[in-house]
């Protein structure tokens, strides 16, 4: 007699998906549930076609279970609802139902955030990554101990430096924030309010990084020749041409007959001047010879 009592098997992967995050401590993603549906299936020794059916689902078909499940609760008002945050879905009792569950819990009130805060918080949700100045610019008033509370909820976390003069922190938002608000990622931001739209990240980006100086001069790149096309051949080096260095005797590459005749010029040219002097000598004889002439008459 067999005394092992057997277990109804699962008639459809949304209950088994149920079944995991209703049981779950933290939230699960749909890859972490599509691990779980593997192992089991691994260890089963029963030979159940629905357990190895679901142990070969593709990650696919969990998410499209997941997502029929969110609207399947959404429509029945049922108090609780099936959320998808940045770590993962989760099961959350709806806001409308918050103050019976407070109280049933014993919990206080909750601490709500102040007006101040909440622009500040909304400002670098939509504006990140964002420095501090620039929430200042927007709100008109110092903000420092307003980024202080937001950073001591997980609400707001540094997420670097800008490049800009001073190296000013850049602000931004954490997980914390993206599970608080019920979101899964910061693009839903733009669906809550169509009136405001993100800033695009690489634009913010843009703004604190240091533009780097274009050189003035680029060089200018060689392509290759076409083919059948053959490359100039480059020129040849001019030599530089030496200076002449100051000597007394310059060598001239004259022929010899110039020199001759040079030379005979010159002779010519002094004997003209040899006859000019003898002219001259004569000259100046006959001079004194006339001067002598009349000093005699003048004695007679």
């Amino acid at each position: 007699m067999d005394n092992e009592v057997k277990l109804p098997g699962a008639k459809s992967l949304q209950q088994v998906v149920g079944a995991l995050l209703f049981g779950s401590d933290h939230p699960l993603t749909a890859e972490e549930i599509r691990t779980c549906l593997k192992n089991v299936a691994k260890e089963d020794t029963t030979e159940d076609a629905t357990v190895k059916l679901f142990g070969s689902l593709p990650l696919k078909e969990i998410k499209e279970a997941l997502d029929a499940m969110q609207k399947q609760l959404k429509g029945l008002n049922i108090g609780f609802e099936l959320q998808s945050t940045s770590s993962g879905y989760r099961f959350q009792t709806e806001p409308a139902a918050g103050r019976w569950v407070r109280n049933l819990l014993k919990m206080d009130r909750p601490n709500r955030l102040s007006h101040p805060a909440l622009e500040t918080l909304a400002i670098v949700a939509y504006r990140q990554p964002i420095a501090k100045s620039e929430i200042e610019g927007i709100r008109g008033v110092d903000t420092g101990h307003i980024l202080k509370t937001l950073m001591e909820l997980h609400l707001v976390r540094i997420v670097g430096r800008s490049e800009l003069p001073g190296r000013p922190f850049l602000y931004g938002t954490t997980a914390t924030f993206l599970d608080h608000f019920g979101l899964s990622t910061l693009k839903e931001l733009n669906d809550l309010d169509p009136t405001l739209q993100r800033s695009k990240p690489s634009e913010r980006k843009a703004l604190h990084t240091k533009k780097k100086k274009e050189p003035e001069e680029t060089a200018e790149t060689e392509q290759p020749p076409a083919e059948g096309e053959t490359t100039p051949a480059e020129p040849a080096p001019v030599p530089e041409e030496e200076p002449l260095e100051e000597t007394d005797d310059i060598e001239t590459d004259a022929p010899v007959t110039s020199v001759r005749n040079d030379n005979a010029l010159q002779e010519i040219l002094g004997e003209e001047d040899e006859e000019e002097e003898e002219f001259d000598e004569e000259d100046d004889e006959d001079e004194f010879d006339d001067e002598d002439e009349e000093d005699d008459e003048d004695e007679e």
